[in-house]
């Protein structure tokens, strides 16, 4: 019978006279179960073969995973070897590196030291030259009042003097009149002695003495006057020797306030080193790869010695199961041996007993053979004399019962040793898990090996890594020693800054000094002036330059982020365009332009604020409407509709 299907298989046919109330789903139930049948049937088919297949592969992959043991267990012994060695390098390397870890450590203390020294250092000379240069900018001043008034007091006293001479000198030569006079008086009383006097000569000589005593009086005080100035005018003298005393103390003074703008230039210097410095400190980010400092490269440099001790250890790990893994190997490999000895003593065996049992098949063939012909010549006997050679035939039988028994025996032992055959597969199919175990051991073998090589790399990076921060630990200790030119940037922003507030700063100090004489003018004078100092414009002008030179950069910058934009929109627009096939352009309003590659004539307009689609393209496609109608108005999906536009159009093109 022949099933419903036209299958061959006995299981899925069809009785002689099926059921008529046998559903269709039934019918598809019994087919679907015949197909599977005869698929898992085809499959187990396929399935049996390839486990054929691969039961020869595995039997062939035996062998050379066995000479790939051997190999392997060299290539052991030379990364044990290697190992070692790598080990030796790595505790050379860490005693060294303990070493500069000290070293550096050390300066780097000495280095940090200096620096607070030198910072402690320009602090306090700060502070001196603040507190030195206000105490010589009081007595300064002090000096210049007791200058201006000791000056006024002098021109006074000079007119005074001059005055007083004036009147001395009127004096001395009045004084002369009258003792010229007293002279020719008192010749004229010698010659009128003995004369007598009248009362107006007497009145008038009375008058004259009396006028003789007032001058003497007058001159005595004047005398008196005269030795007051004279000794206003030492005191004068005493003035101006001080005064010049103090021309010398303001000269001086001036000196020093010359040495303290030395000091001064030498702590912009120091300012400036001290930049130049943190410029310095500031270059540590070329060699690290972000902003870090010196104490951030220590920290990383510690861990890196902590990783490193990490990988010793690991190192030291592996080693062990290296050992381990070898001690293994050398017990397999002896194990393998005894298994191949007694595997070339079993194929011997097979070989001697098959040979028997070969020779045992020839003689039991030759035996059958001699029965026969002993048979043969018992009945042609048996004709010729029955009676007189009963003997020879019961010896006859009796050699025949003995030929059975030994080929009896022979079959016995042929049992035997198929017996000890089937025994003995067992052992091959240990044999054969021993096997196995030797090829899991290889790849595990393999698997360290690879590990081994991993370490290796790491082992070299960590190397690497240490020999970098050498070269960094050698600058650093360096860098007292020479001054080290930095090659920077003729558009340094750093030197830039700096140059712009100290350029502000004098420009303020001007405009703060200017100020201040114009108030003074302005308190001193009757009028109110209707101007400025011109360092205001300066500073004014400076600053609206900066502040153009920001919006210059700041333009610069925005026409650079436009150029960039503009750049990607267009590799935007043309990857989707090589993507998607659709060119994109973004339009006033929320629209967007979809240009097709295949019809660059014809478009599609999408508006996003009001979820509208307009289009030209119905003119090309005939089953637009019904389209849009399936894709976009009932499943949503504008994608799709415009990925069947594409292929409608690539048909058309095509």
């Amino acid at each position: 019978m022949v099933s419903s299907n036209g299958g061959s298989s006995p299981f899925l046919e069809s009785p002689v006279h099926a059921s008529p109330k046998m559903s269709p789903q039934t019918d598809r139930q019994v087919m679907s179960l015949q197909y599977k049948l005869n698929t898992v049937q085809n499959e187990f088919e396929i399935e049996k073969l390839r486990l054929q297949q691969q039961s020869n592969l595995l039997d062939k992959k035996y062998r050379n995973v066995v000479e790939e043991l051997e190999k392997a267990l060299d290539d052991t012994k030379y990364l044990y070897e290697t190992n070692g060695r790598l080990e030796q390098e790595l505790s050379d390397l860490k005693n060294s590196s303990n070493q500069n870890d000290d070293t550096r450590d050390e300066e780097l203390r000495r280095l940090r030291s200096e620096l607070r020294a030198k910072d402690y250092r320009i602090d306090e000379l700060e502070s001196n030259y603040q507190s030195k240069l206000s105490k010589l900018e009081r007595k300064l001043e002090n000096n210049q009042v007791e200058s201006q008034s000791s000056q006024t007091l002098l021109k006074r006293y000079e007119e005074e003097i001059s005055k007083q001479s004036g009147q001395i000198k009127m004096l001395q030569r009045a004084n002369s009149e009258k003792d010229d006079e007293l002279a020719t008086l008192k010749a004229s009383n010698v010659v009128t002695q003995h004369h007598n006097y009248s009362t107006e000569d007497l009145q008038e000589l009375t008058v004259t003495n009396k006028m003789l005593q007032d001058q003497l009086q007058y001159s005595k005080e004047l005398e008196e006057a005269n030795m007051q100035q004279a000794g206003e005018l030492k005191r004068l003298r005493m003035t101006s020797e001080s005064q010049n005393f103090w021309k010398s103390e303001n000269e001086k003074l001036q000196n020093k306030v010359e040495q303290l703008n030395l000091l001064e230039k030498q702590f912009q210097d120091s300012q400036l080193e001290n930049v130049q410095l943190k410029s310095q400190i500031a270059s540590w980010g070329l060699y690290t790869d972000g902003k870090q400092s010196p104490e951030d490269i220590v920290r990383d440099w510690t861990l890196t010695k902590k990783e490193c001790i990490v990988l010793n250890d690991e190192n030291k790990k592996i080693r062990f199961d290296l050992m381990n893994l070898k001690n293994l190997n050398d017990e397999l490999a002896h194990e393998r041996n005894q298994l191949l000895e007694l595997n070339k003593n079993y194929e011997a065996n097979i070989i001697n007993l098959k040979k028997l049992n070969h020779e045992v098949e020839q003689q039991k063939q030759l035996s059958f053979e001699e029965c026969r012909l002993l048979r043969i010549e018992m009945e042609e006997l048996s004709k010729f004399s029955k009676d007189s050679n009963r003997d020879a035939d019961a010896g006859y039988g009796s050699l025949v019962d003995s030929y059975k028994n030994q080929t009896e025996d022979l079959t016995g032992e042929l049992k035997k040793l198929n017996d000890q055959l089937l025994a003995r597969e067992p052992a091959t199919k240990k044999r054969k898990a021993s096997d196995q175990l030797g090829l899991n051991y290889s790849q595990r073998l393999n698997e360290l090996q690879l590990e081994n090589v991993s370490l290796s790399r790491e082992l070299k990076k960590c190397q690497d890594t240490i020999t970098i921060l050498e070269d960094k630990i050698k600058n650093l200790t360096e860098l007292k020693e020479k001054k080290i030119r930095i090659l920077q940037l003729r558009d340094n922003p750093l030197l830039k800054d700096q140059f712009v507030k100290r350029k502000q700063l004098e420009l303020l100090k001007k405009e703060n000094a200017d100020l201040l004489q114009f108030a003074q003018a302005n308190n001193n004078g009757d009028k109110e002036l209707e101007s400025v100092p011109i360092s205001v414009y300066e500073s004014i002008n400076f600053e609206i330059k900066q502040r153009e030179e920001g919006l210059f950069r700041a333009n610069k910058k925005f026409v650079r982020l436009k150029e960039v934009f503009n750049k990607k929109s267009l590799e935007f627009i043309d990857v989707v365009n090589s993507l998607l096939g659709f060119r994109l352009e973004f339009q006033q309003d929320g629209k967007v332009k979809i240009i097709s590659c295949f019809k660059p004539e014809r478009s599609l307009v999408v508006d996003l604020n009001q979820n509208t689609l307009k289009s030209n393209l119905d003119r090309d496609i005939e089953d637009w409407e019904s389209l849009l109608q399936l894709w976009v108005d009932q499943r949503g999906q504008i994608p799709c509709f415009l990925a069947t536009i594409t292929l409608k159009l690539w048909e058309e093109s095509a």
